[in-house]
C-alpha cells in the first residue's frame, strides 16, 4: 500500500515540476517577444521623428543621402542632404522628355561641395508662371529655368512622381530628390470631364533634380519597352507607340496597347487562324491549344531576350503556339516594332520550318461594338455600316460583307476604319443614356487602319451588326457598327502586314 502511495507521490511531483517549468518558459518567451516588438516599435518611432524633424540618417558616409523636409507650401520642396568627401558631384536639374527610363535633357547644374547641405526646390509649374522652376542651395539661388509658357499651353491635369531608371547600374549612384511627370490637360468642352489612364514608361513632359557625378553624361533612352528588367504587364514593343501585351483570356488572342492614347485597355484586339496542307486547322476552336509564348527568334527555342541597345531602331518578337500535343503543328508568328513608324506593327509568317505546312491563314479584328467602328474606307472609296448592311442580301439583322478589291490588285491594299463620333467615347457613355452599359473604349479618339501586300492576294470581309451585343432586339444606338473585319491570305513569306493605331485628328 505505501509502495502504490511513494509512486503516486513522484508522480505528482513530476507534474508539478513541468508545469512550473512550462510556465516559466510561457513567461519568458513573452517577456522576449515583448521586448522585441517594443524595440521595434521605438526603432519605427525614431526613423519617424528623424524624418519629421529633417535629420540625415546616414548609414554610409560614402555615399550620398538626404532627407526630405517638411513641406511650406505645395510649390516648395526642401531636402536636407550629405555629400562624400573624395569626388567632384553636381546639382542637376533636367527638364523636357521624361519617362521612367528616361532622363531629360539638363538645363541647369551647380556644383556641390562635400558636407552637409539644404536644397530647396520652388516649382511654378503653370502657364501663368510660364513654368519657371528655382533651386537653392543654403539659401542661395543656383538654378533659375524658364520653359516659357507655350511649354504647355492648356496646363496639366495630374503629375505623379516617377522613379530612377533602374539600367544602367551606376556607381557611384546618383540621388534623385524630386520628379515630376505631367499629364496635359484635355479639353473636350464644358462638363465633358475626361479622365486618362497610361503608365510611368510613357514620354510625358516632366523633370527630374538629382545629384549626380559632375563628369556623368547619358546616352540617348531606348524608344522601346521589353527588355528583361521592365515589368512583363508594360508590354512589348514602343515605348509611346503600340506595344504588344500577353493576354491569358483568352490566350488565342494577341492584345496590343497604346497608352499615350490615354488608356491602358487594349486598342487592338486580334484573332488568328492557319490553315494546313493536310486540312487541319488552329484557331480559338482547337481544344490542344493552350497559349501563344513570346520567344526571341524562329526557332522558338529561347524566351524573349532583347537587349538595351539606344542606337537599335527595330526589334522583333516571335509568337509560338503551345499545344498539348507535340504532334500538333505550332504555327510562328513574327511581330516587328520600327522607331521610324511609332503608329504601327508588322507581323507575318515568319521564316522557319514550323510554318512550311500552313497553306493559308486569317487575321480578325476585334472589338467593333466596343469602339463604334461606322466610317470604313478602302483607298478613296469610303463606306459606312448602315449603307454596307443595306445592300446585303441577308434579311437578319447582321450581315457579313465582302469588301471588292477591284480585278488583279497589283498594289498594297489600304484600309482605315474608325467611329463616327468625335468626343472620346468614356464620355459618350457617361452622359447619354442610349449607351450606358456598352463598356464602350476608355482612351482618346482613334483610327485603325491595315496595309496588306498584294502578294498575300487577300480576301476582305466585314460582319455588320444592327443590335447591341447580348441584347438581341435592342437596336445600337446611332446605327449599324463594323463588329469585325476580317482578313483571308496566303502563307507568303517575307511579306509584312502592317497594322496601325493613331490619334483620330
Amino acid at each position: 500500500m505505501s509502495d502504490a502511495k511513494s509512486r503516486r507521490s513522484v508522480r505528482l511531483r513530476f507534474s508539478l515540476l513541468n508545469l512550473l517549468t512550462l510556465t516559466a518558459l510561457i513567461a519568458v518567451g513573452t517577456a522576449i517577444n515583448l521586448a522585441y516588438r517594443k524595440n521595434h516599435l521605438m526603432v519605427r518611432q525614431r526613423d519617424d521623428l528623424l524624418s519629421l524633424s529633417s535629420q540625415l540618417k546616414i548609414d554610409n558616409k560614402d555615399e550620398l543621402a538626404s532627407s526630405e523636409m517638411p513641406s511650406v507650401a505645395s510649390d516648395f520642396h526642401s531636402w536636407n542632404v550629405h555629400v562624400p568627401n573624395g569626388q567632384a558631384y553636381e546639382l542637376r536639374l533636367g527638364m523636357g522628355a521624361v519617362s521612367e527610363n528616361g532622363i531629360p535633357p539638363i538645363v541647369g547644374g551647380v556644383r556641390i561641395s562635400a558636407g552637409r547641405h539644404r536644397v530647396t526646390l520652388h516649382a511654378g509649374d503653370s502657364p501663368g508662371e510660364e513654368f519657371r522652376y528655382v533651386v537653392y542651395v543654403d539659401g542661395k539661388q543656383a538654378i533659375d529655368k524658364k520653359m516659357g509658357s507655350d511649354w504647355m499651353p492648356g496646363g496639366w491635369s495630374s503629375a505623379s512622381g516617377i522613379s530612377w531608371p533602374r539600367q544602367p547600374n551606376l556607381s557611384p549612384a546618383p540621388l534623385q530628390l524630386f520628379s515630376r511627370s505631367y499629364t496635359p490637360r484635355y479639353d473636350f468642352g464644358k462638363g465633358h470631364h475626361f479622365n486618362g489612364q497610361s503608365d510611368d514608361y510613357l514620354t510625358r513632359m516632366g523633370y527630374r533634380l538629382w545629384i549626380d557625378h559632375q563628369d556623368r553624361t547619358y546616352p540617348p533612352t531606348s524608344p522601346f519597352v521589353g527588355f528583361g528588367h521592365y515589368p512583363g504587364y508594360q508590354g512589348i514593343g514602343l515605348r509611346d507607340g503600340l506595344r504588344y501585351r500577353q493576354s491569358n483570356r483568352p490566350p488565342y488572342e494577341w492584345t496590343f496597347t497604346r497608352p499615350n492614347l490615354e488608356t491602358n485597355d487594349p486598342v487592338l484586339r486580334v484573332a488568328a487562324e492557319f490553315f494546313f496542307s493536310d486540312g487541319t486547322t488552329l484557331s480559338s476552336q482547337t481544344q490542344s491549344f493552350q497559349s501563344w509564348q513570346l520567344r526571341n527568334d524562329a526557332s522558338g527555342e529561347s524566351s524573349l531576350n532583347w537587349q538595351v541597345d539606344p542606337k537599335q531602331s527595330v526589334y522583333s518578337a516571335f509568337l509560338q503556339a503551345n499545344h498539348k500535343s507535340a504532334d500538333v503543328p505550332q504555327p510562328v508568328v513574327e511581330m516587328k516594332w520600327d522607331a521610324g513608324r511609332p503608329d504601327e506593327v508588322g507581323l507575318r509568317i515568319a521564316a522557319t520550318p514550323a510554318n512550311d505546312r500552313i497553306s493559308r491563314w486569317r487575321l480578325r479584328i476585334l472589338d467593333g461594338t466596343k469602339h463604334l467602328w461606322r466610317e470604313l474606307q478602302i483607298g478613296d472609296r469610303r463606306i459606312d455600316a448602315d449603307e454596307a448592311i443595306d445592300k446585303s442580301v441577308t434579311k437578319t439583322s447582321d450581315a457579313t460583307v465582302t469588301l471588292d478589291l477591284g480585278q488583279n490588285v497589283t498594289e498594297d491594299i489600304h484600309l482605315q476604319w474608325q467611329t463616327d463620333e468625335t468626343l472620346p467615347l468614356q464620355i459618350l457613355e457617361r452622359r447619354q443614356k442610349r449607351y450606358a452599359g456598352m463598356g464602350l473604349y476608355e482612351g482618346l479618339p482613334l483610327t485603325l487602319g491595315i496595309q496588306i501586300p498584294s502578294a498575300l492576294k487577300p480576301t476582305l470581309t466585314v460582319n455588320v451588326v444592327k443590335e447591341i451585343p447580348n441584347a438581341l432586339g435592342n437596336p445600337l444606338p446611332g446605327g449599324a457598327i463594323f463588329d469585325e473585319i476580317q482578313m483571308d491570305l496566303e502563307a507568303v513569306g517575307d511579306a509584312w502586314i502592317w497594322l496601325q493605331v493613331k490619334s483620330k485628328k
